[in-house]
């Protein structure tokens, strides 16, 4: 494999800690010369930089992301339109309305009641797909994906320590090329620092499904409690160049697979899907993710409102 001039990877690494930033960040007012400062760059080569990279200036990035957030809130979660414009970091209600009417040619409250997302349509294909791959084998992956198989865990408030594993181009395909030897690189840290509490999980920092397959950011990180994290995994993930995201307590639906993750991710999303629809429970946030367990083991973790269960 070609490697990359040093002055590109650094760049590259940059621009997606930029991106992270973004994604941290998404309630919180802030301008790009704060995400520059940050990085400790000039504003002018972050801005041409993170163009260059992502393929996209860095505020239309931010924007977007925002309202791609905001609408697999209005997709999956219990949140009125005024919580779910707080959320996405609009200080009004008629601010959040005008930019995502602008954005999606159609209102939150007319979003809301689309039957079904343009890009479902694809992700649909593929639940298909597998299902039928399986049911050749005289397996029934269908079965797997039934909430009477759930369980209900509490997880206090965690840190994420991850990296970004692909985006554009087949994001999926290329976090599966990429992610045996990346599941061994953090399994190795939480060997040595002698941390088999935590979790190795696997995730998007999008919306599934409103943002477009080719702009999915797939990540692959450490997930363990605050009161857990030490000095040496702090200094180990910027050694690393990991990136850190305090995940916030919550109440998760979990639901085990004797399946791998890149099997479990596509039917994970129509079994959110679906029971949502039901009113069988709504979603606190978008980020739910995949635990992996072991070789054909995985746990999907799925953020939602207790009071709404």
């Amino acid at each position: 494999m070609k490697q990359k001039p040093p002055a590109q990877e650094q760049m590259e690494l940059l621009a997606l800690k930029a991106l992270c930033f973004a994604d941290d960040h998404v309630s919180d007012s802030f301008e790009m010369k704060h995400v520059s400062e940050w990085l400790g760059i000039s504003y002018s080569y972050f801005y041409h930089s993170f163009t260059a990279v992502i393929g996209e200036p860095y505020w239309q990035y931010v924007k977007r992301h925002r309202l791609e957030l905001s609408a697999g809130l209005l997709r999956h979660s219990g949140y009125n339109i005024s919580e779910i414009a707080e959320r996405s970091g609009y200080a009004t209600v008629a601010a959040f309305t005008k930019a995502f009417t602008q954005y999606f040619d159609k209102s939150p409250r007319s979003f809301r009641r689309i039957p079904t997302l343009p890009n479902e349509q694809r992700t649909l294909h593929l639940v298909d797909a597998i299902v039928q791959a399986f049911d050749k084998k005289g397996d029934k992956i269908t079965s797997y994906f039934n909430f009477e198989r759930t369980e209900m865990e509490y997880l206090p408030e965690s840190m994420l320590y991850y990296t970004i594993l692909s985006r554009g181009q087949d994001p999926v395909a290329q976090m599966i090329m990429k992610m045996t030897r990346e599941e061994i690189r953090l399994r190795k840290i939480l060997e040595t620092l002698e941390l088999p509490q935590a979790k190795v999980i696997t995730s998007t920092l999008d919306s599934v499904p409103v943002t477009s397959y080719e702009q999915m950011s797939m990540f692959a990180g450490i997930f363990l409690p605050c009161k857990d994290v030490t000095a040496g995994l702090m200094t180990t993930a910027t050694t690393e160049n990991l990136m850190a995201k305090r995940i916030p307590a919550g109440h998760y639906i979990k639901l085990p697979v004797p399946i791998d993750f890149a099997m479990a991710g596509i039917p994970m999303y129509e079994f959110i899907n679906r029971y949502v629809k039901e009113g069988v429970f709504k979603m606190s946030g978008n980020h739910f993710f995949i635990s992996m367990v072991g070789p054909n083991q995985s746990e999907i973790f799925i953020p939602y409102m207790k009071q709404l269960l």
